[in-house]
């Protein structure tokens, strides 16, 4: 029993190696004793945790404890499980111990009995795919219902009901006894019980087993000697385990795994593996400052269902020259981090662009690789969703690169990376299939992030799994270049992440063409055009582009100045309908006669005069784009500046990404800041300290709780009351009207009337929750994100 009195007997190491492996324990609120510890092991979401923490061996040696009715004979279990060697067994049920699973009691010794905690036996439902245990299918038998069933299993058990009970379950755990009985049954009754043994399924038929209602067909004959039992609510029939077990015959095993996995691996250089994964991490920034970048010159088009659509993305790929599995990953890096805002009709950059966009490559690197590590979905995996909230993605990640972290070489199949993952916490992921294809898609996103390189973990790596300083790991990034090659054939060639200022004189005069290891820029008359247009001089262009050309300017590009320079502003445009003006008679007579241009209605009023029926706006592009280089002239004659503006949305970035992409989120509240769990170390030495029964005083929400609810226990009332107080997110079990169970994630919660009015997580909205339909209460634990759950191990 894992009580009070249990714990203290740990010790200080004991018990702080147990507050290491249940880490929901540490998170506020803090416990106070002994006592209200082992009330916080017992709940049913600490339970859950700590199964989906153990590997695959200890995790079957607990299916298999549980199948056996969670209290069992360490011998039996061994049969169970194959006979293992016996160093295999002893660590899965030390691993059991050390989670406070079982008891610490003599696990290895000879007789030594294996008993789960009753929540760890509940959470397999049907463990090994066997019926519930004899003892708990018969427990509300009568005494007198029991003899009949031990007189037709031949077996007597004396007159008290609790040794009628265990006569009758030791001779159904007689394997040769109930296959002696089985056989002489009627054909069709051992035919159907040898059935439903191989397969576990339940058998949905209506028939008494005794009294004097009993029909004869092919389940009376089972239901009379408790081979066949009927549910407390008169459901479909099943087998107990122990009649299973026994029927599956001497050669039957249950799985079990010790040897882990092998991972193939060859060398690699640290040299190679650093350089690779700076190279990733710059290219990631590139990307996203070219992804933004387009989004500000052009918002991107989105769906009426939110977010961008397939097509787009495609689109920007191509125009980008990257796979569309990295601009996937970028587009759900920016917006998490809220660079880019999606909206009902288009996406933009937010305000906070324009100031990550003068950050050095590693700051601006740093970020996105934090955000990533706090998406509750998988932006690369098929199944974006949690499947069965049976796991977080914040797990997942931290699991992958412990993995590739466990050896300094790299890995060559990712299939065998997904193989080994899912061993150590096979609980975690849900289905099998869809946790291979999530841990796959972790393993792509975490290399081109630079987090991995070459297929072996990078000192990023290394550094985000300790939580260390990520951005003195990313020297090989480079800062920003401040000078930029410029050649003959006019293009302009940056190797490397252009700062802010160069790259702002390049979008200005220029049009990139390539944002790869090196930007290039392009110049024509068009670009040179455009930024005379916003109101540059070419003296002033010039000067700017020779103090930042590493070779100086090329003479093609001076000649490109002076030529455009030369043109520009002959034309000039005023408001009449439109009005066309200039010196040059003959230019003008050319503009009149320009086929092109006759939709704009174009006639001569005088020789240095030619008025267009079109507006303004709509004459300067069509003459611009006849090759015309016109200039809007104001009332008083002189030129009128066009400045474009970038398109932005939103506020500033948030660094706590909680949302996928396109969905509205909520206001800002004040709340308390998130209290940082002590280290496992202190929290066991106060509460040896303490007294085994000491509590923390009882606050008004506690009291109003403790009235309230009949459903939770005083420390999840506790946790309840903390969350509510302290204005922190908090997670609980909720049945709805229907009956239906699910797991939320709730904060800014208030307390009235008997009922939560609090946001979901879940839904995306405030909701209201009645007290006594909470069934269980947990901490959030830090960096995980959990969904809607309706079972427990998935």
């Amino acid at each position: 029993m894992i009580d009070a009195d249990y714990l203290r007997g740990l010790g200080g190491t004991k018990l702080a190696r147990l507050l290491e492996l249940r880490p929901d324990l540490l998170f506020a609120p803090a416990v106070e004793s002994l006592g209200e510890l082992a009330e916080r092991l017992a709940t049913i979401g600490s339970v859950i945790s700590a199964l989906r923490r153990l590997d695959r061996p200890t995790l079957q040696a607990a299916e298999a404890a549980a199948a056996l009715g969670g209290d069992v004979d360490r011998s039996v279990l061994a049969r169970l499980l194959g006979n293992p060697a016996p160093e295999a067994l002893d660590a899965a049920l030390r691993t059991l111990a050390d989670h406070a699973l079982v008891a610490d009691d003599a696990l290895v010794a000879d007789g030594a009995r294996i008993i789960l905690v009753p929540l760890a036996r509940s959470a397999f439902g049907r463990p090994l795919g066997l019926g519930i245990p004899l003892a708990e299918a018969l427990d509300r038998r009568t005494a007198t219902e029991l003899k009949v069933f031990a007189r037709n299993l031949m077996v007597s058990g004396g007159n008290r009901k609790t040794d009628i009970l265990a006569a009758i379950i030791a001779a159904l755990r007689d394997a040769n006894h109930v296959n002696t009985l089985v056989d002489a049954a009627p054909t069709e009754t051992s035919d159907l019980l040898r059935r439903i043994a191989q397969s576990g399924e339940n058998i949905d038929a209506y028939a008494y087993g005794y009294g004097s209602y009993r029909h004869a067909n092919p389940y009376t004959w089972a239901i009379e000697r408790a081979m066949l039992t009927r549910g407390e609510w008169g459901e479909g029939l099943s087998m107990p385990a122990e009649v299973t077990l026994a029927l599956r015959g001497p050669t039957y095993t249950a799985p079990f795994n010790p040897v882990r996995p092998t991972v193939d691996r060859v060398a690699a250089q640290p040299v190679m593996i650093d350089r690779s994964a700076a190279a990733a991490g710059a290219a990631l920034v590139r990307l996203s400052a070219g992804l933004l970048s387009e989004a500000s010159r052009a918002p991107l088009t989105t769906l009426k269902s939110g977010g961008i659509g397939v097509r787009e993305l495609r689109r920007l790929a191509k125009l980008l020259t990257v796979s569309e599995n990295e601009i996937n990953l970028c587009v759900d890096l920016v917006t998490g981090y809220d660079l880019l805002a999606i909206t009902e009709s288009h996406a933009a950059p937010t305000s906070a662009y324009d100031a990550w966009m003068r950050e050095e490559p590693v700051d601006q690197l740093v970020p996105l690789i934090e955000t990533w590590w706090r998406l509750p979905y998988i932006p690369l995996s098929q199944e974006r969703d949690d499947p069965g909230g049976s796991s977080t993605c914040f797990t997942m990640r931290s699991a992958v690169l412990a993995e590739i972290a466990r050896e300094p070489s790299a890995i060559t199949d990712p299939d065998q990376l997904a193989t080994a993952v899912i061993w150590r916490q096979p609980a975690a992921f849900g289905s099998a299939e869809t946790a291979r294809e999530r841990v796959v898609a972790c393993w792509h996103e975490a290399a081109l992030l630079g987090l991995t390189g070459a297929g072996a973990i990078s000192e990023a790596g290394r550094a985000l799994l300790a939580g260390g300083d990520i951005a003195g790991t990313f020297a090989g990034v480079g800062s920003s270049e401040r000078t930029v090659r410029l050649q003959a054939d006019l293009t302009a060639v940056v190797p490397g992440a252009p700062a802010p200022d160069l790259a702002d004189l390049l979008d200005l005069m220029a049009d990139q063409e390539s944002r790869g290891a090196a930007g290039i820029w392009r110049f024509s008359p068009a670009s040179i055009r455009r930024a005379l247009d916003a109101g540059h001089r070419v003296p002033d262009l010039r000067d700017r582009l020779s103090a930042v050309a590493t070779g100086g300017l090329p003479q093609t590009l001076t000649y490109l100045l002076d030529d455009v320079a030369r043109r520009h502003g002959v034309v000039r445009a005023s408001t009449v309908g439109c009005c066309l003006r200039s010196d040059d008679t003959t230019l003008l007579a050319e503009i009149e006669r320009d086929k092109r241009l006759r939709k704009l209605g174009l006639r001569l009023l005088a020789p240095t005069v030619l008025a267009a029926e079109a507006p303004i706006v709509e004459t300067l592009t069509a003459l611009r784009a006849a090759g015309y280089a016109p200039v809007t002239e104001g009332p008083d004659g002189q030129t009128v500046v066009e400045l474009r503006r970038a398109a932005r949305v939103g506020g500033p970035a948030s660094t706590t990404p909680t949302q996928r992409p396109g969905n509205t989120r909520r206001p800002a509240t004040t709340r308390s800041a998130p209290v940082a769990a002590p280290t496992a170390a202190a929290v066991a030495e106060r509460l040896l300290a303490a007294a085994d029964d000491a509590t923390a005083s009882v606050t008004p929400v506690f009291a109003a709780l403790r009235t309230g609810s009949s459903q939770l226990t005083n420390a999840e009332i506790r946790m309840l009351a903390w969350a509510i107080e302290q204005r922190q997110p908090i997670e609980i079990g909720y049945i709805n009207n229907a009956g239906n169970g699910s797991v939320r994630i709730i904060e800014d919660i208030e307390f009235t009337g008997g009922s939560l009015s609090a946001w979901c997580r879940l839904r995306e909205d405030n909701r209201w929750f009645t007290l006594n339909r909470i069934v269980t209460v947990e901490p959030v634990v830090a960096g995980a994100h959990k969904v809607d759950s309706g079972t427990a191990l998935g």
